[in-house]
């Protein structure tokens, strides 16, 4: 049942053929370009002010992150984390930050009807960043 329901949703939602349109490499005009100042900016490290910025311009008391936290925990304790968080930026910018768990789901199917029989009466839901561990605990 688990090979049928997941060759399904592979199908449904998989990736398809390339069908081999491509840009011709003079596509783009000289002055629609990168220039190197530019990309050199593009390839600089996020600057503490920066982040800040974005930390402190973000809704205080929205959803939380994959954290728990929302951002009203990162202003308010900004001055006490702001170094934790800027070795976490740099690991990240680096490309040594271990995002596997951002990437983690639990999927479940729920019924789009009563009685359903076939995996095209369900709906695929995933819950993000979750914890295994949490959920059995908790059930």
């Amino acid at each position: 049942m688990l090979e049928h329901a997941v060759n399904f949703y592979k199908n449904l939602f998989g990736e398809e053929p390339s069908n081999g349109v491509r840009l011709k490499d003079d596509f783009w005009d000289e002055d629609d370009l990168v220039t190197v100042d530019e990309n050199e900016a593009l390839h600089a490290s996020f600057t503490e002010a920066e982040v800040r910025n974005a930390v402190f311009s973000s809704y205080a008391e929205g959803a939380p992150g994959p954290d728990g936290l929302p951002f009203l925990f990162y202003q308010t304790l900004w001055d006490t984390i702001k170094g934790d968080f800027m070795n976490l930026v740099s690991l990240f910018e680096k490309g040594d930050l271990n995002l596997d768990r951002l990437n983690f789901a639990m999927i479940t199917l729920i019924p789009k009807e009563p009685d359903a029989r076939t995996l095209k009466k369900f709906r695929p839901i995933s819950l993000l960043n979750c914890s295994f561990k949490f959920f059995w605990q908790n059930a």
